[in-house]
C-alpha cells in the first residue's frame, strides 16, 4: 500500500486501470462480454493502455498512475503477456481470449491487482 502522504497526479486513471485489470482477471466475464460479434471491449482496453502508456513506459507512470517500482514491474509483465497472446493468436478477439496464452494475461492481471493492494474477487 502506498504511503498516506503520497498523492498521484492522475488518480482517476488509476481507477480506470483497476477497472480494466478486474475485467482482464475475469475470464468468465470476458467470455460473455468480449467474444460477441462486433464486440469492441478488448480494443477499448488496448486503447486505454496505449493512451496512458502504463504498459509501454510503466516507470514513467510512477507518481501519475502507479505507486512505485513493484507496480511498474507487474505492468511490464502484463505488457509481455498481452503482446505474447496477440502474437500467438492472430485473428479475432474470441480466439485470443480462449487461447492458452491468454491464461497468462488473466493471471498477470490478477497479480497486478494484488500488487496494487486492490481488493479483488479472486482467491489467488
Amino acid at each position: 500500500m502506498p504511503p498516506d502522504d503520497t498523492e498521484l497526479r492522475t488518480p482517476w486513471l488509476r481507477d480506470q486501470l483497476v477497472d480494466w485489470l478486474a475485467k482482464l482477471g475475469d475470464r468468465d466475464r470476458q467470455e460473455v462480454n468480449w467474444t460477441s460479434a462486433g464486440g469492441s471491449a478488448l480494443d477499448h482496453m488496448l486503447d486505454f493502455f496505449d493512451d496512458t502508456g502504463v504498459l509501454d513506459d510503466p516507470m514513467g507512470r510512477v507518481g501519475f498512475i502507479l505507486y512505485g517500482e513493484e507496480e511498474a514491474n507487474v505492468m511490464g509483465k502484463l505488457k509481455y503477456a498481452i503482446d505474447r497472446a496477440i502474437q500467438a493468436t492472430p485473428g479475432n478477439d474470441a480466439g485470443m481470449i480462449r487461447s492458452h496464452t491468454w491464461e497468462t494475461v488473466v493471471a498477470t492481471a490478477r497479480e497486478a491487482l494484488s500488487v496494487m493492494a486492490v481488493d479483488s474477487p479472486y482467491n489467488d
